[in-house]
């Protein structure tokens, strides 16, 4: 059991790269409307709150189904879609869902490689931020 956990939280907190890396492409500040960078700041903070969220969950309670965490995924799934992200809400869709059932997930790698991971989506998602406030 330490072990499948160990390695959920593992491919929780490292395989979202791919995506922010997409997400770091779309993005063109120089020349955004001040309403796409609203959009795009919402949708950044709320990703941040989720991440903040689930981690805290994870810490005290490991990887048990979470209703309030799913929500906070499809929340920011929201925002990321009306920010007109591309590559992201795919993955957010799919954080959403692991917190229904988070021992199916974890039980199949090959699902595990869609979600998300916390820590590299918090650092771009600061970095993003940043570069908004310019």
């Amino acid at each position: 059991m330490a072990a499948a956990e160990f390695i959920g939280k593992l491919v929780l907190v490292e395989t979202v790269k791919a995506s922010i890396k997409k997400l770091m492409e779309e993005i063109k500040l120089i020349g955004m409307s001040q309403e796409k960078r609203e959009r795009l700041s919402e949708a950044l903070t709320s990703i941040q709150y989720a991440s903040i969220e689930t981690r805290n969950f994870i810490d005290n309670n490991g990887y048990e189904p979470n209703m309030d965490l799913a929500k906070l995924w499809n929340v920011a799934l929201q925002k990321s879609i009306n920010a007109e992200l591309k590559e992201l809400p795919d993955y957010l869709h799919s954080k959403s869902k692991f917190w229904g059932k988070p021992q199916d997930w974890i039980n199949e790698p090959t699902s595990m490689e869609l979600v998300p991971k916390l820590k590299y989506i918090n650092v771009q998602c600061d970095s993003l931020l940043v570069q908004l406030n310019k």
